[in-house]
C-alpha cells in the first residue's frame, strides 16, 4: 500500500460511519455484545484486545466518525494520534481537545469518552500490550545516556501515576511519517511486517522522547523545575569524569546540599548514583561496539578500583561485561 492509497483509505467513510451519519444519535449494535462493569458509581465498557493481539504486539484502527464512544476502559495502553481534524475527549471526566498531530497515551482501565468526530476528523489508534510498553521495547531506547533513561523512567512513572500522557505537535519532530508508515504495513501486512512495525514503534517513540526532552510533561507549575532537571542531567551526562556534586551545585548556583536533595527528589537516584549510571551506560556502549578489553574500558570511565566497576556492572546489567560483550 502507498500512501496516495492510504489517504484514500482513510479519508473514505465506511457502511458504519455512513449509517452512523444518518442516525447520529445510536450507538453500534456490537455494544449489546461488550461486557459492562460498574466502578466508582459509574457504568463502563471493557473494550477487550485479547483475540485481536492474541499473535501480534499492537493493533491499528481508525476512529469511526459521526458517533460518540461512550465511557469505557481498555485492557490495554492505547496510543492516539491525531491524524487530521481534531478530537474530543474526556478523561477522567476531564475534557481535551487534541488537534493534528498531537498525541495521546492512555494507561490500562483510564475511563475514557469521546465525542463524535467529523467527516474530516481522523484519528489513529495504537493499542499496545503492557508488556510489550514496558519491557525490553522501552529499554532499548535508553541506552544513549543519562537523560534517555531519565525520560524513559519518567514516562513509565507517569503512566502509571497520573493515566494519561499529552504530547502536542512539534513542526521538527516527524510522527506523521511514521504513522503513515506503520498504518500501510498493517493493512497490508507482507513478509517481516510485524518486525518493520516493531521497528517503527521504537522510532515512534523515540521521538515521542525527543518531544519529552523539548517540552517535559510537567505537574502544573513544574515546569521549572523539569528544565533544570534536565539540564543537570545533561551537564553529568557529558561530564561525568570529571562532575562532582560541589562543581556542579557551583555550576548551577545551588548549594551542594540542596542540589543533592534535589536530584534525589527528581530522579530518585543520589548525585553518586547518577555518575556511576552514566559510567555503566558508557562502559556498555564500549562493550558493545568497540573491541576495547575491559581493562582499557574500566580507565577509560574514570576507575582504578576494578572490583567496584565489576560489582556495579553486576548490579547495572545483571550479567558480566565479558557476558555483556557477547549477548
Amino acid at each position: 500500500m502507498n500512501l496516495c492509497q492510504l489517504e484514500n483509505k482513510l479519508r473514505k467513510l465506511s457502511s458504519r460511519e455512513l449509517y452512523h451519519r444518518e442516525y447520529p444519535e445510536r450507538l453500534s449494535s456490537r455494544y449489546k455484545h461488550i461486557e459492562k462493569i460498574v466502578l466508582d458509581g459509574q457504568e463502563l465498557y471493557v473494550f477487550k484486545f485479547d483475540s485481536i493481539m492474541n499473535q501480534h504486539n499492537i493493533c491499528l484502527s481508525q476512529q469511526s466518525r459521526f458517533t460518540s464512544t461512550p465511557k469505557h476502559i481498555h485492557s490495554v495502553i492505547e496510543l492516539i494520534y491525531i491524524y487530521n481534524g481534531k478530537m474530543t475527549q474526556f478523561i477522567n471526566d476531564e475534557e481535551i481537545t487534541l488537534h493534528k498531530g498531537d498525541v495521546c497515551i492512555l494507561d490500562r482501565n483510564t475511563i475514557h469518552e469521546i465525542r463524535p468526530l467529523s467527516e474530516e476528523d481522523i484519528v489513529i489508534t495504537i493499542d499496545m500490550r503492557k508488556d510489550f510498553f514496558t519491557s525490553n521495547f522501552l529499554s532499548r531506547l535508553s541506552t544513549q545516556g543519562l537523560v534517555s533513561r531519565f525520560l524513559v523512567d519518567a514516562l513509565r512513572e507517569k503512566q502509571g501515576k497520573y493515566q494519561y500522557l499529552i504530547f502536542h505537535k512539534q513542526p521538527d519532530i516527524h510522527i506523521h511519517f511514521i504513522i503513515q508508515q506503520l498504518l500501510c504495513e498493517y493493512y497490508d501486512s507482507k513478509i517481516c511486517s510485524d518486525e518493520i512495525m516493531d521497528a517503527y514503534m521504537i522510532i515512534l517513540f523515540s521521538q515521542l522522547l525527543r518531544m519529552y526532552q523539548k517540552h517535559p510533561l510537567a505537574e502544573p507549575n513544574d515546569s521549572n523545575n523539569n528544565e533544570m532537571l534536565l539540564l543537570i542531567l545533561r551537564y553529568i551526562e557529558s561530564n561525568y569524569l570529571t562532575a562532582t556534586l560541589n562543581s556542579v551545585a557551583d555550576i548551577f548556583g545551588f548549594h551542594p546540599n540542596y542540589l543533592s536533595s534535589y536530584v534525589k527528589k527528581h530522579t530518585g537516584k543520589s548525585f553518586k548514583e547518577l555518575l556511576i549510571t552514566q559510567r555503566m551506560i558508557q562502559a556498555g556502549f564500549f562493550l558493545k561496539n568497540t573491541n576495547m578489553p575491559v581493562l582499557e574500558i574500566i580507565r577509560e570511565i574514570g576507575y582504578e578500583n576494578q572490583g567496584f566497576f565489576y560489582k556495579k556492572f553486576q548490579e547495572y546489567y545483571h550479567m558480566s561485561p565479558i557476558e555483556y560483550r557477547n549477548s
